[in-house]
């Protein structure tokens, strides 16, 4: 069966602290009146991307997966690795952090973790995120929680546009009002609240907080979360590596003109941030416009894109022992 590549419908969700960024600048149809999070490329069970072009079209990723391994990797993937969303925060999102994959195995019924990282698109004039915190040691954070001294305790960051954020599980976090971004994570939806600002739910009541799991997990010892971006400039379309961890890579496609390009081994996952073009492969073209999410398979072979367009670009950084599952 010939690879193509997979255009998605986003999963759309309705969260307290959601806007109405996503729908006004990506222009996804929704009967929602505010819209916190839009799924762009995911096969997480609260919220599979559907393929809506070709052969597969109404199949989710897990389908094709199974019928299809070799569109995916030249190893045996277990399941789909990332979750890609975009997050629009009309106010605060709470105080969270997320495990890692030992804590959730044993934990979650055997889940993933999460590591995820952020490119802001857009933001408000001195919107900030929440990135770390300045406690020595568990037994001071739990007393400056008990507190209420969350000035004292967390690290604001400012956010504007074009900046980037790696966020390791372990790290305590939270976007600010006013940013809308781009977020890669692992394929995970687990998330343990540490502070909500005793604010109700969409339900009517406070949502559960998850303070002792939090604790658990909670990283003491790191206080640096920068990656190190570079750039490689090719053929006038600069290709910045983001951040590489152990989970995926996420790169920044500035393209002007026209880029070549061939996946390595593994699927990439595009989303274009802004701009217009045209994607070019073996039997065929597509039409780019933001808020356009692809998936171009590993086994497709040469592909060209032409226009000009900003993309966030990623792909998964699993390497088991060939044969293995993931």
């Amino acid at each position: 069966m010939k690879p193509y590549p997979l255009l998605f419908k986003p999963t759309l969700k309705q969260r307290i602290w959601g806007g109405s960024k996503i729908k006004e600048i990506f222009g996804y149809p929704s009967s929602y009146e505010y819209i916190g999070e839009a799924w762009v490329a995911s096969d997480h069970p609260e919220g599979k991307s559907l393929i809506i072009n070709g052969e597969f079209s109404g199949e989710s990723l897990g389908v094709l997966l199974a019928k299809c391994p070799e569109w995916f990797a030249n190893i045996n993937l277990k399941k789909f690795p990332l979750l890609v969303k975009l997050l629009d925060a009309n106010d605060n999102l709470s105080i969270q952090v997320h495990p890692d994959d030992e804590y959730a195995m044993r934990n979650e019924n055997g889940e993933s973790g999460k590591a995820e990282c952020w490119y802001v698109i857009d933001s408000e004039p001195g919107a900030e995120i929440i990135l770390g915190h300045n406690a020595r040691n568990r037994s001071q954070f739990i007393q400056l929680s008990k507190e209420n001294k969350w000035d004292e305790l967390l690290v604001r960051v400012p956010a504007r546009a074009g900046d980037f954020f790696f966020i390791p599980s372990g790290t305590v976090h939270a976007i600010g009002k006013g940013i809308l971004l781009l977020e890669v994570q692992q394929n995970s939806d687990i998330t343990y609240r540490i502070y909500d600002y005793d604010r109700i739910g969409l339900g009517g009541q406070k949502r559960d907080l998850h303070f002792e799991k939090a604790i658990d997990v909670i990283d003491f010892q790191s206080t640096s979360y920068e990656p190190k971006p570079y750039t490689v400039e090719e053929t006038g379309s600069p290709k910045t590596t983001l951040v590489a961890c152990d989970y995926f890579t996420v790169e920044k496609w500035l393209i002007n003109g026209s880029y070549d390009f061939k996946p390595f081994n593994v699927f990439l996952l595009i989303f274009v941030i802004s701009g217009k073009g045209e994607l070019i492969y073996n039997n065929g073209s597509i039409l780019l416009t933001k808020g356009i999410s692809i998936m171009i398979p590993a086994n497709m072979g040469k592909c060209q894109i032409v226009g000009k367009i900003e993309a966030i670009v990623s792909y998964s950084n699993y390497s088991p022992p060939h044969g293995s599952e993931i």
